[in-house]
């Protein structure tokens, strides 16, 4: 059995999310069918624990559309939509509905994501990148004939002297657009935070907290203090990977993804 009050308040004070009565009744309801089920077909009953509770809770509630689950948290300047003030500690909990690089043109980072992509998914390998011997396929090993071990050793590459063996997405400065289900802010990355990326998934929760607001603008200047990534991807941003953002806003059709 969900224990709903008691699951509210934690993840209310653990993430700043103030849980919406009719989604919560839903989201346990739903837990408290597939536990039965599985606790029947072994022939027992357990009570949970609340930490379990909580982190059942949390795990839907990550994949879940905000506006759906939770109850808005930003507060805005009257007669405009400018944020006012952040709620305080844990924070705002948000949801990600867009990241930008602003410090890569947009056809370079879809080039980028396009070969990375390409990469990982089907072993091609960009041009820029040095092309892997069959010592590097095998995992090392000794050469295996005269006129390998008499060839001159090539100076390295650019890229090998630095280690890089895969395609990588640049990284300058990013912005980004959140949501609390309600209103918009826009939110610029002052100084590299490990934990984004362009990469994010859309529809990602995070958790804002004491990032200043810049005046007259109302856009949230983050450093590596004031935001804290939970995660989450619901099932219908799924589509919206940095390769088809970016192909969507140079409007070009991608051939090698249809």
């Amino acid at each position: 059995m969900i224990d709903r009050a008691g699951v509210s308040a934690t993840i209310k004070k653990r993430y700043g999310a103030v849980l919406q009565a009719q989604w919560l009744e839903k989201c346990a309801t739903y837990i408290e069918q597939e536990l039965g089920e599985h606790e029947e077909a072994a022939g027992s009953r357990k009570l949970m624990h609340l930490e379990t509770q909580v982190r059942l809770v949390a795990e839907q509630l990550v994949h879940s559309e905000i506006s759906d689950s939770c109850h808005p948290s930003l507060a805005v300047e009257a007669g405009s939509q400018q944020i006012k003030r952040l709620p305080e500690n844990p924070g705002a909990f948000l949801q990600v509905q867009s990241v930008v690089e602003v410090g890569v043109s947009k056809y370079a980072m879809w080039e980028a994501a396009r070969e990375k992509e390409d990469f990982e998914q089907r072993g091609i390998r960009p041009s820029y990148l040095p092309q892997l011997t069959d010592e590097d396929e095998s995992g090392g090993g000794e050469a295996s004939s005269t006129a390998g071990t008499q060839a001159q050793a090539q100076p390295p590459t650019q890229a090998e002297a630095s280690g890089d063996r895969h395609p990588k997405i640049p990284r300058k400065m990013l912005k980004l657009v959140l949501t609390d289900g309600r209103r918009q802010v826009s939110a610029l990355e002052v100084e590299p935070i490990v934990q984004l990326s362009a990469e994010l998934a859309i529809g990602s929760k995070v958790v804002v907290t004491n990032a200043q607001i810049l005046e007259g603008t109302g856009v949230l200047c983050l450093r590596g203090g004031n935001i804290r990534v939970v995660g989450g991807e619901p099932a219908q941003y799924a589509q919206q990977t940095l390769r088809a953002r970016m192909a969507e806003l140079l409007g070009v059709v991608d051939r090698r993804r249809t």
